[in-house]
């Protein structure tokens, strides 16, 4: 479904995908919680943290100058950055670390596990940041074919995965039918795409990886945890992030080509 919004979205405004991609990032934020070494849930300060680091890296994908020294410094002077690119997510994910430690600072349960509930916001920070490659891939020339594309193939890809069998013949089938799809696409929209069906071949083959590794990586994460989003939001979700660098990075292959 997200995936779907995101193809749509695409066609209309770029903002309407970063509107998108912080509901994808809202649903890693409010994802399980980690375990302790009997698989006991911890609670852990987290929400704040992803959500800090969503909303750094939203709005600096949107505006990436704001990166950029005032004018008349030596920063405002050489530094270069351009839309499209995926800098903001290194800001973005220190300034979600920034919060997660301010707020094991604010605990007063006496910290229990300490490391795991800070390196799961850490995580999870880092993870929600992925999803603006959405909208750095939206941001360039051909950024609708770019989306349309990528969403195609992740979609295929989740729907795919979720057949029985053995994990690693379905994986192959995943990626297969995903780059499959993609070409078809590719070539049947002629019209509208400039890109070839090997083009598209490509796309769907590499960022099934993306989509598959999320449910496998949602699914681990909140295993034997009784939590709503551990059977359905929060893996989705972790599809749409990790496809998300892939996505852009095909799409400036293409853009190269």
């Amino acid at each position: 479904m997200l995936l779907a919004v995101i193809a749509a979205a695409v066609r209309a405004d770029p903002l309407l995908v970063a509107a998108t991609v912080l509901l994808v990032q809202g649903q890693i934020a409010v994802g399980p919680h980690p375990a302790d070494a009997r698989g006991r849930t911890v609670r852990a300060p987290k929400v704040a943290a992803v959500l800090t680091a969503s909303a750094v890296a939203t709005v600096l994908t949107l505006w990436p100058r704001t990166l950029i020294g005032a004018d008349g410094t030596s920063a405002g002077d050489i530094a270069d950055v351009v839309p499209g690119s995926l800098v903001a997510i290194l800001p973005a994910t220190a300034a979600g670390v920034v919060v997660a430690l301010l707020s094991q600072m604010l605990r007063r349960d006496g910290r229990r596990e300490l490391v795991v509930t800070t390196a799961h916001a850490a995580t999870a920070s880092l993870l929600a940041t992925l999803a603006v490659g959405w909208i750095t891939a939206a941001r360039t020339p051909l950024g609708t074919e770019v989306v349309t594309l990528g969403a195609v193939g992740a979609g295929v890809a989740v729907v795919l995965w979720c057949l029985p069998g053995d994990r690693y013949l379905i994986a192959s089938v995943a990626m297969l039918g995903s780059g499959l799809a993609c070409a078809l696409v590719a070539h049947f929209q002629g019209g509208f795409f400039t890109f070839t069906w090997v083009f598209g071949l490509l796309m769907g083959a590499q960022v099934s990886i993306g989509a598959v590794l999320g449910q496998v990586v949602g699914r681990a994460w909140g295993e034997g945890r009784r939590h709503a989003a551990s059977g359905w939001g929060f893996p989705g979700a972790l599809s749409v992030a990790l496809a998300a660098p892939l996505v852009h990075l095909i799409g400036q292959l293409g853009l190269s080509a």
